[in-house]
């Protein structure tokens, strides 16, 4: 007897948590690893008299990817902050026709971000500009730019295939 096929549906939602969960582990790791350069830095300025001179960049980079892998957790969550007055005032088939054109705006500013976030990642990279207390390259900092309008292009996409979905499935 073969077991029954999973639907489209099921596979992207395990998509979706399976991003949520390895960029959760991603940012404890690099929340781990921010506090730890700062608290080293305080260790060593106050009981050893010496402080690390990389400890400002290094931090401020590690929260910049911070930050930025935390939008994409919270798109995935939908946690962003949204406007929920218009879905008491219309139906809920107006309300599933919002979210979609929603979601087609959202695709659109994340395409325009995606390539403006490459173009100054690139550019970054090919002008050699390094950060002066860590021999990083500016272009890998912010290549979380484009790397998280992926993620969330990816996750939008899921979720206007889900509200879709649902406004086939939505009563007027």
């Amino acid at each position: 007897m073969d077991p029954e096929p999973v639907s489209t549906r099921s596979r992207l939602e395990v998509i979706s948590r399976i991003m949520d969960k390895i960029l959760s582990y991603i940012m404890a790791i690099l929340l781990v690893a921010m506090s730890g350069v700062v608290f080293g830095n305080v260790f060593s300025r106050y009981f050893l008299n010496t402080t690390w001179g990389w400890y400002e960049e290094g931090s401020r980079f590690l929260l910049i990817w911070i930050v930025f892998l935390g939008a994409v957790v919270a798109l995935i969550r939908g946690d962003h902050l949204s406007i929920d007055l218009l879905s008491i005032v219309f139906s809920p088939k107006v309300c599933r026709a919002m979210a979609i054109l929603t979601d087609l705006l959202l695709l659109v500013a994340l395409a325009i971000m995606c390539k403006g976030a490459w173009d100054m990642a690139v550019d970054s990279l090919a002008s050699g500009w390094v950060a002066s207390s860590i021999p990083i390259p500016y272009g890998w900092v912010y290549m979380i730019g484009p790397v998280a309008a992926v993620l969330m292009l990816v996750q939008t996409l899921i979720k206007t295939a889900g509200d879709i979905r649902a406004m086939k499935g939505v009563k007027p």
